[in-house]
């Protein structure tokens, strides 16, 4: 089992913050890894679906998954139904003065999806990859609207 987790600031708005990061939509433009993103459903709702395509570490993933929490300005929650591995993750968010505290948590059974490379390894790698993707979503958040 892999558990990762980062505490990180946003200086923006929070309802701006929390709207951009409960949408799946929007991963496909500030994470690195992910490739691309289908909703089935209209709107980011408790039970919406979506599928989701990611490219990490030399392989390509594509995952059916559901939105399990959306609680605004405070959590947003989700998991996989289907795909090569289980995961799942949510957003802790906290608004402040200066904008909005974020604590991401994520929690992946890879099994030998990734080969013999260690389940620390891949943290490792996860939680580097996280750190460079906040580069892109704060220079994205200045002007940032819901997808």
């Amino acid at each position: 089992m892999i558990h990762a987790d980062y505490h990180y600031h946003l200086n923006i708005d929070p309802d701006v913050g929390f709207d951009y990061l409960a949408n799946p939509l929007n991963d496909q433009y500030w994470q690195s890894s992910c490739a691309a993103v289908e909703m089935a459903a209209a709107e980011p709702a408790v039970g919406a679906q979506y599928k989701i395509k990611f490219n990490f570490l030399g392989r390509t993933m594509d995952f059916a998954c559901q939105i399990t929490e959306r609680d605004p300005l405070k959590r947003y929650a989700f998991a996989v139904l289907e795909g090569p591995f289980i995961y799942r993750g949510c957003y802790d968010f906290t608004p402040t003065a200066e904008g909005l505290d974020v604590h991401w948590q994520f929690e992946a059974e890879p099994g030998r999806f990734f080969g013999i490379i260690p389940a620390s390894l891949l943290r490792k790698v996860l939680v580097s990859q996280v750190e460079r993707d906040l580069v892109k979503l704060r220079r994205l958040l200045p002007a940032a609207q819901p997808a």
